[in-house]
């Protein structure tokens, strides 16, 4: 009794579709089956217990980890023999559409089949699925490149008595060499995986499911990744090594074997993308079109499709990639625009028409140089710029009549602004004076305050959270002729906004920031030595001149 997986991986690895996907989407094709129980008029076999669940798991894993769009894969649940050639007929419409309005470009189709097999034949809820069959599927796609995956699996556990007692009858399961006519075996672009070599049997473990499927599902996310994401060589030599290692464990031999034949790349072929997508690609709202994203080679492949009228921005993988334009007049030549996106880059496409973008002190703009170009359009990736600034101000805080300190105050500073960071040192000065009925004083207050901040660009304006600490010497004469200098301490915390004026190359910047503070300072009365503590409110305001920035 054979029950597998025959998984064929066909269909476009690049191509466009009916439902678009607004945010980008990479477009690949699939057809997955899962047939926990099999007809077959010549022997009676035992429902399987995972295959349909299998077949949901891989579903889920090709839509969440490798790329393919939801609306290009094909799930049937423990369906007929119609039902199936059915599905693979959408498919293959699908992608004579998407060639129709892209062109002929390569494409990788994704079959998979789990259930059982006998003679030859993948067994269906009605009428067996035979290798003319599979042939016909894999020349309707079309697809350059066709990866067939065969799991034979037997139901039954890998413990051995488990298994003398289910009663278990060997079949012959579904071979490619032996069962797909010579012309689909040897086509251009094809590899063909088998679960277990010539005499072997495959297994279906009672927790795990079929094992080389469920070392594969793994593979999508546990096997080694390799630039932009997971190869299928690698998923491959995953599932091979823990199948066998698995097997072996309960006494058994299971070795999945591979043929591959007439590839024309020789490069890496990435199926899964289990890393963080790390950097954003942002399109200006004046911006309308059809656009491509290919990654490594064209390994992954997507597309985007922007509207005029609202800006769009796509989460998108570091490395190297190109950006072509797919939306252009009959015959136009196609035009694309290599480059590298480094991780945690914000890439920006715009008319080159426009002024360019107003950024924030600390942010900026630079143009993307690679190889090609997109015609009135430009590329740029936002930057991080230093900018020295000079700046005078005015601070105000409430001090109680009792306590050393001047509620005005004027400033002095300079600030350093680099990317989101922000570092700041500043000067005050300020007086106060008190006269009572029989005595009085004079106060001079003298601070210097180190600022430490966090900020946004917010398109020419930016904002800060930030936080400082500073020491204030008090000059004080009382009109006995006394004095004393006393010091004080200061923490703050607050926010701080960056006006500049104009938004592009200013020539001044306004900043408003407000907070609270602690500050520990002696009283006014001439034997007042003790530390207070004041919590209370801060306002600034300031004026600031450029002085340098990168």
């Amino acid at each position: 009794m054979r029950r597998w997986l025959a998984l064929a991986f066909w269909g476009a690895l690049l191509l466009c579709a009916q439902g678009r996907a607004w945010a980008g989407s990479s477009v690949r094709y699939a057809l997955i089956v899962g047939n926990n129980v099999g007809r077959s008029s010549e022997i009676d076999l035992e429902p399987l217990r995972h295959a349909e669940r299998e077949a949901a798991q891989l579903r889920g894993q090709l839509v969440r980890y490798a790329n393919f769009d939801p609306q290009r894969v094909e799930l049937v649940q423990g369906g007929s023999r119609g039902a199936i050639l059915a599905a693979a007929h959408r498919i293959a419409e699908q992608h004579r559409r998407d060639v129709a309005e892209l062109g002929e470009l390569p494409s990788l189709f994704a079959l998979f089949f789990t259930g059982h097999g006998v003679a030859g034949r993948l067994l269906t809820a009605d009428e067996p699925l035979s290798g003319e069959d599979v042939s016909a599927i894999v020349q309707q796609v079309d697809a350059s490149l066709s990866i067939g995956f065969f799991d034979a699996c037997f139901s039954g556990s890998l413990d051995l008595a488990g298994m003398r007692g289910k009663g278990l009858v060997s079949t012959p399961g579904f071979n490619p060499v032996a069962e797909l006519p010579r012309e689909v075996l040897d086509s251009e672009g094809t590899m063909w995986f088998v679960s277990s070599r010539p005499g072997e049997l495959s297994y279906e473990d009672e927790r795990l499911g079929g094992l080389f499927t469920h070392f594969f599902t793994e593979a999508f996310t546990a096997a080694a990744a390799d630039g932009v994401g997971v190869t299928l060589e690698s998923m491959w030599e995953f599932a091979v090594k823990r199948t066998a290692s698995h097997a072996a464990k309960h006494g058994r031999r299971q070795t999945p074997e591979k043929i591959v034949r007439n590839l024309k790349e020789r490069g890496p072929l990435y199926f899964s993308f289990p890393l963080e997508r790390s950097a954003w690609l942002r399109m200006h709202p004046d911006v309308e079109g059809s656009f491509l994203l290919l990654y490594e080679q064209s390994t992954l492949v997507e597309r985007i499709d922007k509207r005029r009228g609202a800006a769009l921005e796509v989460a998108v993988f570091d490395g190297p990639a190109s950006l072509r334009r797919i939306d252009l007049a009959p015959g136009a030549p196609a035009t694309s625009q290599q480059l590298v996106i480094e991780r945690g880059a914000r890439l920006l496409v715009q008319p080159s028409s426009l002024a360019p973008t107003a950024h924030a002190p600390g942010f900026g703009e630079a143009p993307v140089r690679g190889k090609g170009a997109l015609p009135d359009l430009e590329l740029t990736h936002r930057q991080t710029r230093s900018l020295w600034m000079l700046e005078a101000g005015y601070r105000w805080q409430p001090v109680p009549a009792a306590m050393l300190g001047a509620p005005h105050a004027a400033l002095l500073g300079a600030d350093l602004a680099r990317g989101p960071l922000r570092l700041g040192l500043e000067l005050g000065y300020g007086r106060r004076g008190e006269a009572f009925a029989d005595w009085s004083y004079r106060l001079h207050e003298l601070e210097a305050r180190v600022r430490a901040g966090w900020g946004w660009d917010l398109g020419g304006p930016r904002l800060d959270l930030e936080a400082g600490a500073g020491a204030a010497l008090h000059l004080i004469d009382y009109a006995d002729g006394g004095a004393r200098k006393p010091a004080g301490l200061s923490v703050l915390a607050g926010a701080r906004l960056m006006l500049p004026v104009p938004l592009r190359n200013p020539y001044v910047i306004l900043q408003l920031n407000g907070g609270g503070t602690a500050r520990w300072a002696q009283g006014v009365g001439g034997a007042d030595h003790a530390l207070h503590l004041q919590l209370a409110p801060i306002l600034g305001v300031s004026i600031g001149v450029p002085l340098s920035s990168d």
